[in-house]
């Protein structure tokens, strides 16, 4: 007994006038502070252990810094895909993953989730995030009292929602109880240098929170893993085309003016698939250049500093800057440049601002309130030019050497101005056979013909929104596809806005085109829309949903689709014999399953 007792006092680390203190303290403290103790010595310990990073414990596989990339026009996936080699090189174990293809559900299991997406349409989440959107906000969302997050957001302070997505994400994270590990960030479409300082801050976070393995993760499968394809020629290293078409394709008394644009890529290694985008580098209206810097007095050849290369404010503003879109930034710093009584009027009235951004573009406001500043004053305040997407209109099997584009002209006239889009400024009336342009291929998997040719696609479009079901009908042509082909497709007048009408007709004669219902809403009294054909043909297009039909829309985010999915789900809910909430999920589960894809602006 003498002996154990030796041994007992031996492994003790405490001596025995220690152990009389820590008795003492045990018989005065509750059950609750003797646990805090527990935790306060444990902390200690463990601040103060000199042991090596190897005796800890590593972070396990259900711990893995997981970031999820949430894109519109492609900046989220490119930033996604620099993080994640980022923190490789610094050794953080860390997957990388489309919003489209996170399993949702395990969201609880996560520990360290990183989010960056951007904001399109009306605040609204990107298309590839919808369904994980959809379950954070519903009740089924479970607590995340365990997860610690990070939101970077991308946006455009032109828009009166700016990085509204990021925000509710951020928002309904807290809600369920998530730690943030930074501020979000809200990042305009200059967003390098906040990235740079995020992603430093961020490595500096999770470094100092997590003791993580040295091995990066491999062992991604190629779904889960966010694919980046190699492209030689991308966003900041364009490839030169040649313009071999641009034809007007609406009639003359039409109210819309869309071209059909195609474009030689021969010898330029450039390939592509039906459902990606052709980004378009453009230059900025001669004549608006020169309004703008005749209302300014500044002379055209005045030098100016851009990122400390020097070049003439012309050229600055022909190809660096943006000029069609006003912003309240834009609006606030005119009005401290010029001293403009009225304009300081109305940037001290958000309501005010808000309403003069919407209506007012910048050359109307310049012309309005002229004033004389410097051509660097003018640079400090406007908006970085930045490239435009269009959905491919053809097929690289049925055009070869060649992309197609449909163009929409944005046309506005205020106070006596023509105001043009830029860029479709540019497409449609500067650009002429044999022009050059500055192209590149922004991918989207998310917008993809089914890999089993015999299943049948609803393509529903309004306006420009049939471009990329053209690329679909000639891709399914030349493939020789046996599934059925139904397109649902809207616009004002049947003999000014038919477009690719002989193309159309051609495919329904040949049998490619099982069905087309057409809504032309100006050419009767009582208006008739898209979503009115597809009520109108419910019942079989609940036919073809049993049949494993896939659903892609392609058109106006803020209206058409929202009209759209709204007409689609009272169908799921008629003829499936659900409630509207039971029909979402059915919607939300098409959507999971790839067979219900929207590519909205």
């Amino acid at each position: 007994m003498i002996q154990n007792q030796k041994m007992f006092n031996i492994l003790l680390p405490l001596s025995s006038e220690q152990l009389n203190h820590l008795k003492e303290l045990e018989m005065t403290c509750s059950d609750i502070q003797c646990a805090w103790l527990s935790g306060y010595f444990w902390k200690k310990a463990n601040q103060n252990s000199n042991s090596s990073p190897i005796e800890k414990k590593k972070i396990d596989e259900d711990q893995l810094v997981t970031i999820i990339s949430a894109s519109q026009t492609g900046n989220a996936k490119l930033l996604s895909h620099r993080l994640h080699e980022y923190l490789n090189k610094n050794n953080i174990k860390n997957r990388l993953i489309n919003a489209i293809n996170y399993k949702f559900r395990k969201i609880k299991d996560e520990r360290t989730l990183i989010l960056i997406i951007s904001t399109q349409g009306e605040g609204e989440v990107p298309e590839e995030a919808i369904s994980l959107y959809n379950f954070i906000i519903s009740k089924k969302a479970p607590k995340l009292n365990y997860l610690s997050y990070s939101i970077f957001g991308l946006g455009d302070t032109s828009y009166n929602l700016f990085c509204q997505a990021a925000k509710n994400f951020d928002n309904r994270l807290k809600e369920l109880g998530a730690i943030s590990l930074l501020d979000r960030v809200d990042a305009d479409i200059e967003y390098e240098d906040d990235y740079d300082k995020w992603s430093q801050e961020l490595l500096k976070t999770i470094s100092s929170n997590y003791i993580n393995s040295k091995t990066s993760l491999r062992s991604l499968s190629q779904k889960d893993d966010l694919k980046i394809t190699n492209f030689s020629y991308t966003k900041n290293n364009p490839a030169l085309g040649t313009i071999l078409t641009n034809q007007r394709i609406t009639g003359r008394d039409s109210t819309k003016e869309i071209h059909h644009i195609e474009i030689d890529i021969n010898n330029l290694n450039i390939n592509y698939t039906p459902g990606d985008a052709l980004g378009v580098w453009y230059k900025n209206d001669p004549n608006l250049i020169n309004q703008i810097l005749k209302l300014l007095s500044i002379n055209p050849l005045e030098k100016v500093s851009i990122k400390n290369n020097i070049t003439t404010i012309f050229d600055a503003l022909e190809n660096s800057f943006e000029l069609t879109v006003n912003t309240k930034n834009i609006v606030q710093s005119y009005a401290h440049f010029s001293k403009n009584k009225f304009l300081k009027n109305i940037i001290s009235d958000e309501k005010k601002l808000n309403k003069y951004v919407t209506k007012t573009p910048l050359i109307s406001m310049i012309h309005d309130h002229s004033s004389k500043i410097s051509s660097q004053e003018l640079i400090s305040f406007l908006r970085p030019l930045t490239p435009r997407l269009y959905s491919i209109a053809s097929s690289q099997a049925e055009t070869h050497d060649e992309i197609h584009i449909t163009v929409g002209v944005v046309k506005k006239i205020v106070s006596g101005y023509v105001c043009l889009g830029g860029a479709s400024g540019y497409l449609s009336g500067s650009l002429k056979v044999d022009d050059k342009i500055k192209i590149f291929i922004e991918n989207n998997d998310n917008f993809r013909l089914p890999a089993d040719k015999n299943i049948p696609i609803i393509m529903i479009g309004s306006g420009t929104g049939i471009a990329p079901f053209r690329s679909f009908m000639q891709q399914r042509d030349n493939d020789g596809s046996k599934g059925k082909n139904w397109i649902f497709f809207g616009n004002p007048n049947f003999t000014e806005d038919f477009l690719y009408q002989i193309e159309w007709q051609e495919y329904i004669k040949k049998g490619l085109l099982t069905k087309m219902s057409l809504a032309w809403s100006r050419d009767q009294e009582h208006k008739i829309y898209i979503q009115d054909k597809i009520k109108e043909n419910g019942k079989e297009i609940w036919s073809w949903i049993k049949n494993g039909a896939q659903i892609y829309v392609c058109g106006n985010a803020s209206k058409m689709a929202k009209d759209v999915e709204k007409a689609l789900l009272d169908i799921i809910a008629k003829y499936n014999n659900m409630n509207i909430e039971d029909s979402t999920e059915f919607l939300n589960e098409m959507r999971l399953n790839q067979r219900y894809k929207r590519d909205v602006y």
